[in-house]
């Protein structure tokens, strides 16, 4: 190594490390008012005598953009780069939430969340592929998994930011606005360490679909699972007899389990497999929506049950995201990213319009129905991967030493 490849290495750590930084505290700031917009809108909605179908339909729309944006980042990142855009995209969002206030009507709000979702999408979709790029393999499930936990810190005080400010008037769109201004000053901070990140060429984010068809599925199922709970389970609150500030919070309760769990999510893919991960998360899934249909609605027993259960469910994304960083590198990596976003959004769009459809045929009950069904066919998709990746493992541990290091334990 020369004397200047030495004298960069401390510069390259440094820049990395507040690469990472930037990239999770700003999106960090960003979920806390995605998660205040997120009940804000259905409960007004509700407010209005709106049905509860129509309400899931409207929350659906914002997964229209979340499908289109992805098909432009990364054009968007070759152009701007990464820092640039997500500046770009965070005053826009800014724009569009008070946009809401100022129009305010059910036909406007579809086309405005349209455009938050896409702004949203391109934002997750530059920021994770960011964050993945900084990430080194061996803590690559760790790195993301204190990310998910940021994130989900963020959206679970969103919901208790709300029951500060209240539904009604000016209040709860101005203080969104603020929240995702604060969320441009990390990425100032940053300066312009993403440097060329991005810039070349990648391939097609719809081919990414047959290049890693489980990722897809995994996250896919992930985008119908978070979309029908953080707009519905506030109204499965209400309709099962909670009042409306305990049916808002419910929600951090998913979310501060979230915190607890990722990290921890995060070391267990890291040391076992990841597939391994995504099987004990799909089986608590499964386990905690069948609970939930029989336990009592008593505050504290929901709450402490959907604390464990949405910690470990949520787990689903981050594990899926580590998977997509083990095996793909520099454009490949934004194109994933673009695909995974685009598998979210397809999620979230169908997940609240099938969530009302759901309680409408069994209220409240439905909507735990539909995780049931979910998280058990998730479990039944991610069974044979996890066979045919565990014989793929001992095949390579029997193989002869090789000069490069193995891929990680458990990729799919």
């Amino acid at each position: 190594m020369s004397s200047g490849d030495a004298s960069r290495l401390p510069t390259a750590a440094r820049e990395r490390r507040w690469g990472l930084i930037a990239a999770i505290a700003s999106v960090t700031v960003f979920g806390l008012s995605v998660g205040q917009a997120a009940p804000l809108l259905p409960l007004l909605l509700e407010q209005r005598g709106l049905d509860v179908t129509l309400n899931g339909l409207n929350a659906g729309a914002t997964f229209l953009g979340v499908i289109a944006g992805p098909l432009l980042a990364p054009r968007l990142v070759r152009w701007f780069g990464v820092r640039d855009l997500l500046v770009a995209c965070f005053v826009l969002d800014i724009v569009l939430t008070l946009s809401l206030k100022l129009f305010d009507s059910l036909g406007a709000w579809f086309v405005l969340r349209i455009l938050l979702g896409l702004v949203g999408s391109t934002i997750f979709t530059s920021a994770e592929a960011w964050i993945n790029q900084l990430a080194r393999d061996g803590e690559r499930g760790r790195i993301i998994g204190i990310y998910a936990a940021a994130l989900s810190a963020g959206f679970g005080l969103g919901p208790v930011l709300l029951t500060l400010t209240g539904i009604n008037g000016w209040a709860p769109f101005l203080v969104n606005a603020a929240v995702v201004a604060v969320a441009l000053l990390p990425l100032f901070a940053a300066g312009k360490e993403a440097g060329g990140f991005g810039r070349e060429r990648g391939g097609s984010p719809i081919g990414m679909f047959l290049r890693a068809p489980l990722i897809m599925v995994t996250v896919a199922a992930f985008g119908l699972y978070e979309a029908a709970l953080m707009s519905l389970l506030p109204i499965w609150g209400l309709h099962t007899g909670l009042g409306e500030q305990l049916a808002t919070t419910i929600l951090s309760a998913v979310y501060i389990g979230s915190i607890i769990m990722q990290v921890l999510i995060g070391w267990l893919s890291d040391r076992l497999s990841r597939v391994l991960a995504l099987l004990l998360c799909s089986v608590v899934g499964l386990l905690g929506a069948t609970l939930m249909l029989v336990v009592p609605t008593v505050p504290l027993l929901l709450f402490a049950l959907v604390f464990v259960w949405g910690g470990l469910a949520s787990g689903i994304y981050p594990v899926a995201l580590s998977m997509a960083g083990d095996r793909f590198r520099g454009p490949d990596l934004v194109t994933v990213n673009a695909a995974i976003i685009i598998s979210y959004g397809v999620g979230g769009l169908v997940g609240p319009a099938l969530g009302g459809m759901a309680m409408q045929i069994d209220d409240p009950r439905g909507l735990l129905w539909l995780f049931v069904a979910l998280f058990g066919g998730l479990l039944a998709t991610t069974l044979p991967s996890a066979a045919r990746v565990a014989r793929q493992d001992r095949i390579r541990r029997r193989a002869p030493a090789t000069a490069g290091p193995p891929p990680p334990p458990g990729t799919a």
